[in-house]
């Protein structure tokens, strides 16, 4: 053994003297400075506990956020216009839910249509809001109110009343509730007008990502397809229908900005279903024979500031 310490003593100058960065390679061993990948744990793979639409094949198809809609809070506490010009809405909360606390339609004469005309119905008395279905996802409400009944949906600061013309009688009145009920269009400032368009341009990205994640859905439908196209392609016009009567609306666009949010949620309820929110609104119930409102009647005023 003591003939053999000069030989190791030479090899382990030998290996002293190899470059610093040479190193051992063990048969099946790996350099230190080739990258290693760990394992995600089990569930954290990408898009892991996002629920993902199916088609009908059931396969994953494109999808987009589920929209809620606007709440009670978006109406409770103001007052609103038709067009953001006539009349007065104004949408309180209490324990029983929503009511109207006034309401003032504008009209035009009967007997002489050429001639404005001003309804305050039930003289000051609230108007209960009965919880409807909902209508393309919006909350939706019925007024009882047996002269004029009408429905409303909830936009965000705003409320699209769907119903016919009435008269009143008594008050040689003919007024047509139906419209999109908003603040003041004239008391709209520059200022909020770019959060109007922020708040559009928003509602537009989601709308175009709802209706794609919705044609990928119904591929195998081409009715459907070419049912959910259409309604897209058409849905300027529509819009354009609809707001082209409110107060100052091409300097705002307050009224087109609200109709297309309202529009996104519909594509949203079509894909998703229900928003996570539904249960927030009472169901609807069955309504109850409305008692009769008394009418006054005043000259026509100014819009309210």
């Amino acid at each position: 053994m003591q003939r053999l310490t000069p030989v190791l003593m030479v090899m382990g100058a030998i290996l002293l003297a190899l470059p610093a960065r040479a190193q051992l390679m063990l048969p099946g061993s790996m350099p230190q400075s080739a990258p290693t990948s760990v394992a995600p744990p089990a569930g954290s793979a990408p898009g892991a506990g996002k629920p993902r639409s199916l088609n009908g094949d059931g396969q994953p198809v494109a999808t987009a956020p589920s929209l809620r809609p606007p709440g009670e809070d978006a109406v409770a506490g103001r007052q609103l216009q038709r067009n953001g010009a006539t009349g007065v809405m104004a949408i309180d909360k209490t324990a029983g839910g929503l009511e109207i606390s006034r309401l003032v339609f504008a009209g035009y004469q009967i007997s002489r249509p050429a001639d404005a005309c001003r309804v305050e119905v039930g003289g000051g008395a609230s108007v209960h809001l009965t919880p409807a279905t909902r209508s393309q996802g919006l909350l939706s409400y019925d007024a009882e109110l047996a002269a004029c009944p009408f429905s409303l949906d909830i936009l965000d600061g705003a409320a699209r009343v769907r119903g016919k013309s009435c008269d009143f009688i008594a008050a040689d009145c003919r007024v047509d509730p139906a419209g999109v009920w908003g603040p003041p269009g004239a008391g709209i400032g520059a200022e909020e007008g770019k959060n109007i368009e922020h708040a559009r341009s928003k509602a537009e990205s989601e709308a175009r990502a709802t209706f794609r994640a919705l044609l990928a859905a119904n591929k195998q439908n081409r009715a459907r397809i070419k049912e959910i196209a259409h309604e897209q392609a058409i849905f300027s016009s529509i819009r354009e229908e609809i707001c082209r009567d409110y107060a100052s609306e091409d300097k705002h666009g307050f009224c087109a900005s609200r109709i297309t949010m309202a529009h996104a949620v519909a594509l949203s309820a079509e894909l998703h279903g229900p928003s996570p929110d539904a249960a927030s609104q009472p169901p609807a119930r069955k309504k109850r024979p409305p008692k009769p409102k008394p009418v006054a009647t005043a000259p026509i005023a100014p819009p309210l500031q």
